[in-house]
C-alpha cells in the first residue's frame, strides 16, 4: 500500500512539473547561407560549411569540408562567434579551465555534435584534463572538421516585448483525441531580437597571414511556443520525420509564468 501511494505521488509530481512548463522552439534563418536537406549551408569552390543547431538552448555546431586537393588551415585566433554584436573568440592563449570560465554560460562543455546527430536532453560531459585549445586546425584534402563550442541561447529564459503572436490549434501529439494551441511570433531580419555570426579565417598555409574570410550571419526568424507534453510526445520519435525538429532550430523549456500562452490567459483571453 505504501509503495502504491509513493508511486502515485511521484507520478503526480512528475505530471505537475511537466504541465508547469512550456517549450519554445526558435527557428533561425540566414541571408548568406542556403537551406539544403534541412541544413543551413555555405559553399564556395573550395569550402563547404554546414550548420546544425538542434539542442536545448541551441549549439552552434558546424562542419567545414575541404573541397580542394591540398590542405587548408583554420586560424582560430582570428576567428570568432559573434552574439548580438558581442565578440567571443574561439581561441585564447590560456588553459582550458580558465578559457571555460572566461565565457561563462556561453561556453558549451558537452560532447561534440556532428551534423546528423542530436544532443540528448540533459546529457553533458565535463572536462577534467587541462589542455590548451588548438590555435590552428589542419584539414586534409576532401575531409571534414567538426566543431561545437558555443550556446546560441546561453540563458534559461528569453524575453520579448512583442505581443503580436498568432495562435494555431492542432491535434495533440500525446493524445490524438485532444487539441492544443501553438503560439507563434515571427520576425524579419531588421527587427529580430537575436542575431549571431560565425566568422572564420582560413588560409592555405599554416603560418600564413593571407586569409580567406567566411562570415556567415543568422537571425531569429520565429518562436513557436507549445505545451511541454505535446513537445515531448513528438521527441519520443526523435528522427528526421519529427515535424517539430529542424536542423536550423533549437528549443528552450520555460516556466509557465514566462510563457506567451500563460500571459495571454492573464490578459483575459482563454485558450
Amino acid at each position: 500500500m505504501i509503495k502504491r501511494v509513493t508511486y502515485v505521488v511521484l507520478t503526480l509530481l512528475l505530471f505537475s512539473n511537466c504541465t508547469n512548463h512550456y517549450i519554445r522552439i526558435f527557428e533561425a534563418s540566414s541571408n548568406n547561407t542556403k537551406l539544403k536537406d534541412g541544413y543551413l549551408v555555405f559553399e564556395s569552390d573550395s569550402i563547404k560549411v554546414t550548420y546544425e543547431f538542434w539542442a536545448e538552448k541551441g549549439v552552434l555546431s558546424f562542419s567545414v569540408y575541404n573541397k580542394l586537393d591540398k590542405p587548408i588551415y583554420i586560424n582560430w585566433k582570428n576567428s570568432s562567434f559573434i552574439y548580438n554584436s558581442l565578440k567571443l573568440n574561439y581561441w585564447i592563449d590560456e588553459q582550458q579551465t580558465t578559457f571555460s570560465n572566461y565565457y561563462g554560460s556561453y561556453f558549451y562543455k558537452g560532447p561534440l555534435i556532428k551534423s546528423g546527430y542530436t544532443l540528448s536532453e540533459g546529457v553533458q560531459t565535463g572536462q577534467s584534463n587541462i589542455i590548451k585549445p588548438e590555435k590552428t586546425t589542419f584539414i586534409p584534402p576532401q575531409s571534414f572538421y567538426y566543431r561545437s563550442q558555443f550556446y546560441i541561447l546561453p540563458s534559461e529564459y528569453f524575453l520579448t516585448n512583442s505581443d503580436s503572436f498568432e495562435k494555431t490549434t492542432v491535434i495533440r501529439n500525446d493524445d490524438s483525441s485532444k487539441k492544443t494551441n501553438i503560439y507563434t511570433l515571427n520576425f524579419k531580419e531588421e527587427n529580430s531580437p537575436l542575431k549571431f555570426r560565425n566568422f572564420l579565417s582560413i588560409s592555405l598555409e599554416e603560418n600564413s597571414n593571407n586569409f580567406i574570410y567566411i562570415d556567415n550571419s543568422f537571425y531569429l526568424k520565429s518562436i513557436n511556443e507549445m505545451d511541454y507534453l505535446h513537445f515531448e510526445a513528438a521527441k519520443l520519435n526523435d528522427t528526421d520525420t519529427n515535424p517539430l525538429k529542424k536542423k536550423n532550430s533549437f528549443y528552450l523549456k520555460v516556466e509557465e509564468t514566462n510563457s506567451l500562452e500563460f500571459n495571454n490567459r492573464m490578459l483575459g483571453n482563454p485558450y
